[in-house]
């Protein structure tokens, strides 16, 4: 009996999905936008309205262990920035200059 009503779970839950299939409302940043508007917050532009969540984005990146980590966080914000792939080597001048600034503090 017992084996039988987990089977009945697990097709009732395959039928009708139990929300495992709904698509996800949350989406990461795209490294590009938040590389460009790190840039304009440190001085290479002027950052427009949209760039609230992706600077958001780059501050929410933070290392703890149990304190915060500020070299570590540093290089996990350089590594996300590299993934565009524009940053390095043309922007590299670019991208120091946002670590520098904004790459160690929580």
């Amino acid at each position: 009996m017992k084996l039988r009503s987990i089977g009945a779970t697990f097709a009732l839950a395959a039928a009708f999905g139990l929300g495992l299939g709904a698509p996800a409302n949350a989406q990461a940043a795209d490294p590009c936008s938040v590389f460009l508007c790190m840039a304009a917050v440190s001085g290479f532009g002027k950052p427009s309205a949209e760039c609230a969540a992706p600077i958001a984005a780059f501050h929410a990146i933070q290392i703890w262990d149990p304190h915060f980590d500020s070299g570590a966080t540093a290089a996990a914000r350089r590594t996300y920035l590299m993934t565009c792939p524009g940053v390095v080597p043309v922007n590299q001048a670019t991208l120091e200059a946002i670590i520098g600034q904004w790459g160690y503090t929580p």
